[in-house]
């Protein structure tokens, strides 16, 4: 412990100008001590972070938890009263449910926009089980495909064949969170073990673990042989989620195969790198908590240069923005495909999900600590853009519309563009969508870009054909991990929230202060706690209570674990245990073991 610091945070009375004095000493040998292996964690820096600014201008963080609680009360009510509301249907005669996929769209019922919104509305702490008298939880057993074990993309897919995209291997993912979010329900336990062996039979077909090969498509079950939907583009990146399954399954059973071929499959992911839309998201978490459990160990940094689109464009053709600034406005920390080097189109799906996946990695591995909360200010701040919040009504494709039914931006379009779909790209970015410029909607035709403007200004500017479901259901995997704190840019990162089926845990926060000054926050516990602090490697603050104040020096990060009073701590080789619970998978030789009392 870095002998002082308890005082200083702990006791009010002392005089302001002593607490910034101290501090101001302390400030420096804290600083000191991150770059001293034994004196705490080294943090390593990822490329494309590093081309992100400390601090977004302008800085303007929504209350994601607030905005998603209010996102969901809307979309899931089946008397939403507006233009083109309400966008979900419920029968009593019939299993599920049904979403429209894009808000101008007509209903259908894709596993992508149903699934995600009632995972997502857990997370943002609402009870979907009895929503407005639904219980929108047991109607998504029906995207439960019970001969193959898995979740698919419609209500009563049977088809042997999984593509390795959103439209398959996703949904499967997705449905298997709902076992981690109900616990309590045996079916859900059942479909998850189902969901799993499916995934062990498709991860032995290629190859596992032994000789892995994941230049495929997807999975025919019944052919026992590689197949899927023929987009080039599905067959980079999609291992993690096989990887990520294997470990639910071995969670959930104990089957040590399953972790062998996790494993088999992240090295070989770790060989041959790349990502395309979503399937990816999960490698740098499924690696971590490989790495943290012992054995051959993952390539990380390989992972997460993926991760971010950091390597060969033909296999990385999405990125994560970075360094990217249009109209005054910084847009980093975005998902979405490449626009040469210097533009992008940001889509709104993996833009709030990345935060959910990166997120939990520090708690296994805390040297990404400072890289990954960066990275997530930045994409915390640019998602309100996806929403046309921060835009002028020129920068947007639907600002009339919005204007009268979604004055609070809550809706999302379905991405963020560089710039405008017009001949001259005068408008940096632009909020915008596919159906509109590619006719997708029945009766409707391609807009001609060069006519885009005056037809926007004719017909489709008081339309919701480009506010995406699909895409912004997943708000919640953004609202239910971050909180605002008492100083704008200093976020509160859960990172237990979405760290499914992961390892037993005590509470355990990211902050980060991105600021080239002090900035002191107000502590919102879960009750009296020691903290302990990952990247310093020890416990920073003793018997500490919700509402003290914590002072972070400039571009400071800290990982606080609430461990409870009295747990007796120990050392296993290189992991710190408090009361039977491992704190810290990568201690530091400072760190100290005994009691917390």
């Amino acid at each position: 412990m870095i002998k002082g610091y308890e005082m200083i945070i702990n006791k009010k009375s002392i005089p302001t100008t002593m607490v910034v004095l101290v501090l101001s000493i302390l400030a420096v040998a804290f600083t000191q001590a991150a770059n001293v292996p034994s004196r705490g964690t080294v943090q390593r820096s990822i490329a494309s972070v590093e081309r992100m600014p400390r601090v977004p201008k302008p800085l303007a963080v929504r209350d994601w938890r607030s905005v998603s609680r209010s996102y969901y009360e809307r979309v899931l009510d089946p008397n939403a009263v507006g233009d083109r509301f309400p966008v979900v249907e419920v029968k009593a005669d019939k299993a599920g449910f049904r979403m429209k996929s894009y808000v101008g769209s007509k209903i259908s019922g894709e596993g992508i926009s149903c699934l995600s919104a009632v995972v997502g509305a857990r997370l943002a702490r609402l009870d979907p089980r009895n929503f407005r008298g639904i219980d929108y939880v047991s109607r998504c057993k029906a995207w439960y495909d019970p001969v193959h074990g898995f979740y698919r993309h419609t209500v009563g897919e049977r088809s042997p064949v999984v593509h390795s995209g959103i439209y398959g291997y996703w949904n499967a993912v997705v449905g298997t969170m709902l076992a981690a979010q109900y616990p309590e329900d045996a079916q859900f336990k059942h479909q998850a073990i189902t969901a799993a062996r499916a995934f062990h039979v498709i991860a032995r077909g290629l190859g596992c673990p032994d000789r892995p090969d994941y230049d495929v498509l997807g999975w025919d079950f019944e052919n026992e042989k590689p197949g899927g939907r023929n987009e080039p583009m599905n067959r980079l990146g999609h291992a993690p989620s096989v990887a990520w399954m294997l470990l639910v399954g071995a969670a959930l059973t104990g089957d040590q195969d399953m972790f062998a071929c996790a494993r088999a499959t992240m090295r070989w992911y770790a060989e041959n790198p790349g990502r395309y839309e979503i399937t990816h998201v999960m490698g740098p978490l499924a690696a971590a908590r490989l790495n943290a459990m012992g054995g051959p160990q993952v390539d990380i940094d390989r992972i997460l240069s993926a991760w971010f689109g950091d390597g060969d464009p033909k296999r990385h053709t999405w990125r994560i923005t970075r360094g990217m600034r249009f109209g005054g406005i910084t847009c980093d920390g975005l998902d979405g495909a490449r626009w040469g080097d210097d533009g992008f189109y940001g889509f709104t799906m993996g833009s709030l999900q990345g935060p959910a996946w990166l997120v939990p990695v520090v708690r296994y591995d805390q040297r990404y600590a400072r890289a990954i909360a960066r990275y997530a200010l930045h994409a915390a701040n640019s998602a309100r853009l996806l929403q046309g919040e921060g835009l002028d009504a020129n920068h947007q494709d639907h600002a009339v519309w919005k204007a009268r039914w979604d004055p609070q931006n809550h809706l999302f379009y379905e991405g963020l563009k560089s710039w405008d779909p017009g001949p001259d790209h005068n408008l940096r970015p632009y909020a915008t969508g596919d159906p509109v410029l590619l006719g997708w909607n029945p009766g409707l035709s391609r807009v001609d870009p060069k006519e885009y403007f005056a037809q926007r200004s004719e017909w489709f500017g008081n339309s919701a054909y480009n506010l995406s479901l699909y895409m912004g259901n997943h708000i919640g995997f953004l609202g239910g991990i971050v909180d605002l704190t008492d100083v704008p840019g200093v976020l509160r990162w859960d990172c237990l929230a979405t760290d499914f089926f992961g390892t037993p845990a005590y509470p355990t926060h990211l902050y980060y202060n991105p600021f080239q000054k002090p900035r002191t926050i107000t502590l919102y516990l879960a009750g009296p706690a020691d903290l302990y602090d990952l990247v310093a490697g020890a416990f920073v603050v003793r018997n500490a209570r919700r509402g003290d104040r914590l002072t972070l020096t400039p571009d400071q990060t800290l990982v606080l674990v609430q461990v409870p009073l009295g747990c007796r701590t120990e050392r296993r080789e290189t992991q710190l245990v408090a009361g039977g619970v491992v704190i810290d998978y990568r201690m530091s030789s400072s760190s100290q073991p005994g009691s917390s009392e």
